[in-house]
C-alpha cells in the first residue's frame, strides 16, 4: 500500500497570534513504514501568508485512531500547537540564536571594559560570538530553504491524493449510470411473440377445416 498524507479533520475555531494573525487549524496523518500513523497540525493563514506546521503531536495504530485523537483537541490545545509551529519558523529560530549570539557579544564586549587586562581576550571572545552568528544566519537560511522544499512536497502528495479521490469518485459514478441504463432498457424491452412463424401452420389448419373431405373408389369397381 502507498503511504501518502491524509487530511483528518478541520476545526472551526479561528485562532489569533500575538501579532493579530488569524490561522484555521487541520489536523493531517501519515502513515509511517512500520504501520503506525503520526499526526500533526497545520496552520493556514486567513489573511494570507505561508502556512506553518508542527512536529508530530502523536502517533496512532491507525487511521481511525488518528481521527479519534483529532475530535478531543481542545482551541487551548490549537493555541499551544499554534506557538509550536511558529517556533519550529526558521525566521523564530534565527532570532533565538541571534539573541543568545547577541548576549555573548555583549558579555564579551563588557567584559572587556570591565577587564582592561583582558581586553584582548574579550575583543576576541565578541569576535568569535559574531562569527557564530553569521555561521548561524546561514545555517538557518539553509533550514528555510529545506522547510519550504518539504512543505510544497506535502501541498504536492495532498493534491495527489484529492486528485485520485475524485477520479475514483467519478469512475464508480459511471460504472453506477452505465449499470443503471443497462438494466432501464433490458426491463423497457417487451417480450417477442412466435406471430409470424405460426401464421402459416394456422392457415393450413383453417383450410383443412374448411375443405370437406371426398371418397374415390378405385378403378375397376362397378358395384
Amino acid at each position: 500500500m502507498a503511504h501518502f498524507i491524509q487530511f483528518v479533520q478541520q476545526y472551526s475555531a479561528t485562532l489569533v497570534d500575538p501579532y493579530g494573525r488569524r490561522y484555521v487549524a487541520r489536523v493531517y496523518g501519515a502513515c509511517r513504514p512500520d504501520d503506525l500513523w503520526d499526526g500533526w497540525f497545520v496552520f493556514f493563514p486567513l489573511d494570507g501568508g505561508r502556512a506553518v506546521a508542527t512536529d508530530r503531536e502523536t502517533t496512532q495504530g491507525s487511521l481511525a485512531a488518528v481521527r479519534y485523537w483529532a475530535s478531543g483537541i481542545s482551541t487551548l490545545y490549537l493555541y499551544g500547537a499554534l506557538e509550536r509551529a511558529r517556533a519550529m519558523l526558521p525566521e523564530a529560530q534565527l532570532a533565538r540564536r541571534q539573541a543568545q549570539a547577541k548576549e555573548e557579544e555583549a558579555r564579551a564586549r563588557a567584559e572587556a571594559a570591565d577587564y582592561e587586562a583582558a581586553a584582548h581576550a574579550a575583543r576576541k571572545a565578541a569576535l568569535d560570538a559574531d562569527r557564530r552568528r553569521r555561521e548561524t544566519e546561514a545555517m538557518l537560511l539553509a533550514e528555510r530553504e529545506a522547510t519550504a522544499r518539504a512543505a510544497a512536497r506535502l501541498h504536492d502528495q495532498a493534491a495527489r491524493s484529492a486528485r485520485y479521490d475524485a477520479s475514483e469518485a467519478h469512475r464508480r459514478m459511471r460504472e453506477f449510470m452505465r449499470k443503471h441504463s443497462s438494466e432501464r432498457r433490458y426491463t423497457s424491452q417487451p417480450s417477442a411473440r412466435p406471430v409470424a412463424a405460426d401464421a402459416p401452420r394456422r392457415r393450413r389448419s383453417a383450410h383443412a377445416k374448411a375443405t370437406p373431405r371426398t371418397h374415390t373408389k378405385p378403378r375397376g369397381d362397378k358395384k
